[in-house]
């Protein structure tokens, strides 16, 4: 099975350019290339809206997306509202207080959609993360979350906007009988990071991509990133494919 994921597509208001990129034009460009990927679903990896949520943008953002062929699915990111993406994707039976998580099989194998939208998970998801996992029965995970689960070396964003339980995290996948794969974004880069049974894919933006090492926001570049998934019974690879190069 093929996945596409894109994330951090940072969307303002119309005609709102931010840094002079036309981030609503970067986001059509990433649907008009799925296409190449031929996906059989589409996840989009939270921060729809540019700083704060809108309804607007959100309506927007639906109204595109139903246009696919395919099903897609939203997470919200820490520039969202849970709440107002449950009313306009018609994913309330989604939410849980103000958090939106879920789990839905992508042809027939296991996967969670979690809701890192503050930073942290509430107790009521960490309990209903514990209950799936022990009801997998060690079965391999994939996971898709806005925020990377560990620190990735990357220094502003791990410094100043990370998952603040990242050791709660690895704490229930360590031991785990499988394999865990999370496929998140927020931090604006590429980058695999391994940590015994877990495999972090952290992707790139539609938005622009951020340089690793500095302890300050440095724009690396301005390229869209969109990332391909494919899921076989040898389990799971990846490609990152940039638009504009």
């Amino acid at each position: 099975m093929r996945i596409a994921f894109i994330t951090d597509i940072h969307i303002g208001a119309v005609g709102e350019k931010p840094q002079g990129v036309d981030v609503r034009e970067n986001f059509l460009k990433a649907l008009a290339f799925l296409p190449e990927i031929k996906p059989a679903c589409l996840v989009i990896g939270g921060d729809l809206c540019l700083e704060t949520a809108d309804r607007a943008t959100y309506e927007w953002i639906k109204q595109q997306l139903d246009n696919l062929p395919y099903p897609y699915r939203v997470i919200a990111g820490n520039h969202d509202s849970s709440a107002l993406i449950a009313e306009v994707f018609n994913l309330d039976h989604h939410l849980h207080g103000t958090e939106l998580y879920y789990a839905l099989p992508l042809e027939g194998r296991p996967a969670l959609f979690l809701d890192s939208a503050s930073g942290a998970f509430s107790p009521t998801q960490w309990q209903w993360l514990r209950d799936y996992i022990d009801a997998l029965q060690g079965n391999n995970l994939l996971i898709f979350m806005h925020h990377p689960p560990l620190p990735a070396d990357v220094t502003y964003m791990d410094t100043n906007y990370p998952f603040r339980q990242s050791e709660q995290f690895m704490d229930i996948v360590r031991d785990l009988a499988c394999h865990v794969t999370v496929v998140c974004g927020h931090y604006h880069v590429e980058k695999a990071v391994q940590r015994g049974n877990l495999l972090a894919l952290l992707t790139p933006s539609t938005f622009l991509q951020m340089k690793h090492d500095p302890d300050t926001m440095v724009v690396d570049n301005y390229y869209v990133g969109v990332r391909e998934i494919n899921l076989t019974s040898h389990g799971v690879t990846s490609t990152v494919h940039y638009l504009g190069l």
